[in-house]
């Protein structure tokens, strides 16, 4: 059976109306860690993967840079303070942004069920400091573990260029690994996809259920997601509108215009998504086998 996806939507729209300023603010406190990263990145020019790509594109374009000269680059960003900085930065993005994910998941929870929480109850799982970032680790690798065998099918295809002594040889091997594209890409996205969707609700039974240990979230969600893949799948593939259209507005914009407007966009699409995913649980968890309409009063 396919749950049709607008009802979900629908009950997120209900549970934020007349809320959505709170709800920005719970976002923005969420994203903030990682705001501020990106911010302190672009102000002070030290991004990692910008300056790395600027450094090989000019030794590529003039063919003048040596290799004593490009590992010179190397050193002086990576002897910059800023440069630091900024990786300090996101290592605390990343400690702190998944005690906090589960805070506002809470709160989204909460509005579902028809209560009123403040701002502050993004914070009410800091004590979950540790956990959530054990649950972020233990998905990420499972997932990865996923994706092997199209990462090592990857791997397989590339070793023959390395290996190759002769310049008719790498070129039929780029040749073959380049033909191979398309199914080596999907036999790495296609499985990790499943096991994102797989272990999706582990967070939100964290975040409900805080005395649940880490991997009694894991097979928890399993167990929630079985057969049901597919409808969760179709209810985010339902967000790629909204953010195409985000994307396509804010390239209309310039400068300071087009970040604040990818920034509000961003939060918004980000709670009404996580409205709509948190929806989506609570219907699992009540084990309910048919969606409940949203009632007349919520939609007015």
């Amino acid at each position: 059976m396919l749950y049709p996806s607008v009802v979900f939507r629908m009950k997120a729209r209900a549970a934020l109306k007349g809320h959505w300023q709170t709800a920005l603010l719970v976002a923005l406190i969420v994203n903030l860690p990682t705001l501020l990263m990106q911010g302190f990145s672009a102000y002070t020019g030290n991004d990692l993967i910008t300056r790395l790509q600027a450094v090989m594109v000019a030794a590529s374009r003039d063919g003048l840079m040596t290799q004593d000269l490009l590992l010179k680059e190397f050193d002086a960003i990576l002897a910059s303070t800023s440069f630091w900085t900024v990786r300090g930065l996101e290592v605390l993005a990343w400690l702190i942004t998944p005690c906090l994910t589960l805070g506002m998941y809470k709160w989204l929870m909460d509005r579902l069920r028809g209560q009123e929480d403040p701002v502050g109850t993004v914070l009410c799982r800091m004590k979950l400091f540790l956990k959530a970032i054990g649950l972020q680790l233990l998905i990420i690798l499972k997932i990865l573990l996923w994706m092997l065998p199209g990462i090592a099918a990857a791997t397989a295809l590339m070793v023959p260029v390395y290996q190759s002594g002769t310049l008719q040889g790498r070129l039929a091997a780029l040749q073959n690994s380049y033909n191979m594209t398309l199914p080596v890409t999907l036999l790495i996205v296609v499985p990790g996809a499943i096991a994102a969707l797989r272990y999706a609700m582990s967070e939100f039974i964290m975040a409900d259920e805080p005395g649940e240990k880490i991997l009694s979230c894991i097979r928890r969600s399993k167990q929630l997601m079985k057969d049901k893949k597919k409808d969760l799948f179709f209810l985010l593939f339902s967000f790629l509108l909204w953010y195409l259209l985000e994307m396509l507005i804010a390239s209309m914009l310039n400068g300071v215009l087009s970040t604040v407007f990818q920034m509000l966009a961003g939060l918004a699409l980000s709670v009404y998504a996580g409205c709509s995913v948190a929806a989506f649980y609570l219907f699992l968890s009540s084990g309910e086998k048919i969606v409940p309409e949203p009632e007349n009063e919520e939609l007015n």
